[in-house]
């Protein structure tokens, strides 16, 4: 490090050298930015574990994007991950890292505190609520003339000496292909939480492009209760708290940051005393809430690698089918419980755009399934076709006798038909039943461990995990497959009551 160290005074040379394993001592001795004691542990822990994801959950206020600008600033001083044995190899060597979020207005904050941090603009709070401005000892490291930002994009660069810059950028349908075919020494997704695509981004992106450098991927985000991946989400932050999987999670709690007042802190704790997020707000916890239909915890015990396969008809056993027909771009799902015991078990489910095939081909499929987990001599499959639209009323005609008799219909539109031991009786019909009816009993069976699905079945678990009352512009088809046969393995046993039979109605 001798050109770095003859820009600092001879007092600093023992710093220089320690803090390129410390990242808290470049923080207050290089940068001059003090930070709190929950800050100093995520650098530390984070920097000494050599774990490949880092979570960190923390709390309002408590300062995550000044401690990811700092950690961002540690990386790029010191070139992590590129060995300093050859030193013109080293200074000359590119080397880059990614501040992402998803989206713009997230991006910014790292971009502006690493800018005002090397500049010795950046604001520091005291306890009694006066500011004063950090004294950066390595200004001449920022090449802030080479800065650019183009709010369009939504795209900023920032440079620094010896060939190093990080890329801040909105990960998204475009973005986060310009994160590929790159090496990146280091990547922090601030407020990674509120993707849609987390588990994509993370596996399919970020880790292959730290590969190079053997960089870590920081998560700092709290949980978004709207989110596509709050499951994945919860799953590495949980991951981490045991230490499995190559992470590690930390919460952080409001009380840790100092550099508010006590007074200050206690009244945001009073404020939050009987808000159910006032363990997220204040503690830095993992809190589930928002406007999600399927508990999150109830869809994760809910997995079982022993379903991915799939499994095939078992004599003796009992199974419902459920069908959710779809034209154009929706897809059109059947789902197949096993029902002989609880938990019932998702045995099979098959899902195509409606417009990927034929009407024709989309029933032979269909009638594939049925026949190949029927039995017609001891009715061992039952069957609830949705018949709200005109294409699926055409599915039920278009049946042969043998799948018709084991079919009933949720829908507007209902068969003909009367047992023949209640010609005079009205007959209930799916008709009656409410799409809130079939919500609840799939809700009922996941609350209380009743049922099983698989967990390689991304797409039911992402549909699951998003679904809201108001449904109108997210994807439920495999939901409400999966409800429709939920529905018919409980609630639906009404319909067989008052000498009904189920095969002659």
């Amino acid at each position: 490090m001798q050109t770095l160290s003859k820009a600092l005074p001879q007092e600093l040379q023992a710093v220089l050298k320690a803090q390129e394993h410390d990242p808290v001592l470049f923080s207050e001795r290089l940068l001059g930015i003090p930070l709190h004691e929950g800050q100093k542990k995520w650098l530390r822990e984070t920097a000494g574990r050599g774990t490949k994801i880092n979570i960190l959950v923390p709390s309002n206020r408590w300062g995550k994007s000044t401690v990811t600008a700092v950690k961002q600033l540690w990386y790029q001083f010191n070139k992590i991950g590129i060995p300093k044995g050859n030193r013109k190899a080293w200074m000359t060597a590119e080397y880059r890292t990614a501040n992402v979020a998803p989206k713009s207005s997230l991006v910014e904050p790292v971009f502006k505190y690493m800018d005002q941090m090397m500049t010795s603009t950046f604001p520091i709070r005291r306890p009694d609520g006066t500011i004063f401005n950090n004294v950066c000892l390595i200004e001449w490291f920022y090449l802030k003339d080479r800065t650019t930002a183009n709010t369009t994009t939504n795209q900023y660069k920032q440079f620094f000496a010896y060939n190093t810059h990080i890329e801040h950028r909105t990960i998204g349908a475009t973005a986060k292909d310009s994160l590929e075919g790159k090496p990146y020494g280091y990547i922090s997704f601030d407020e990674g939480g509120r993707s849609n695509s987390i588990e994509q981004e993370v596996n399919g992106t970020f880790l292959a492009r730290l590969f190079d450098f053997d960089g870590p991927l920081d998560i700092v985000s709290t949980p978004d209760q709207n989110s596509a991946s709050i499951l994945y989400h919860y799953k590495m932050y949980q991951d981490g708290l045991i230490g499995l999987n190559n992470t590690y999670t930390m919460e952080g709690e409001l009380k840790d940051n100092t550099f508010f007042s006590p007074a200050q802190i206690q009244k945001q704790y009073a404020l939050y005393q009987d808000n159910p997020l006032k363990d997220q707000v204040l503690h830095g916890k993992f809190v589930f809430g928002g406007d999600s239909i399927f508990d999150a915890v109830s869809i994760l015990d809910a997995q079982s690698d022993d379903l991915n396969d799939g499994k095939r008809y078992i004599e003796g056993h009992t199974y419902v089918m459920g069908t959710d027909t779809a034209i154009g771009s929706d897809e059109m799902v059947t789902t197949v419980l096993d029902t002989t015991k609880k938990p019932f078990e998702v045995v099979r489910q098959m899902a195509a755009k409606g417009n990927s095939k034929s009407p024709q081909l989309h029933l032979n499929d269909l009638l594939d399934m049925m026949g190949s987990y029927s039995n017609d001599t001891k009715g061992n499959l039952k069957h609830l076709l949705e018949t709200w639209n005109g294409e699926s009323v055409r599915f039920y005609h278009d049946l042969p006798y043998w799948a018709q008799i084991m079919t009933k219909c949720y829908g507007s539109w209902q068969p003909d038909k009367r047992s023949t031991e209640n010609k005079n009786k009205e007959l209930p019909k799916t008709s009656q039943v409410k799409k809130a009816d079939i919500i609840l009993a799939l809700r009922k069976l996941l609350s209380a461990g009743e049922l099983k699905i698989p967990s390689n079945n991304a797409d039911l678990i992402q549909q699951l995990a998003i679904y809201k009352e108001d449904d109108n512009n997210i994807p439920t088809d495999r939901v409400i497959s999966l409800a429709l046969a939920s529905w018919m393995a409980t609630q639906g046993t009404r319909f067989q009551s008052n000498d009904l039979d189920f095969m002659e109605w």
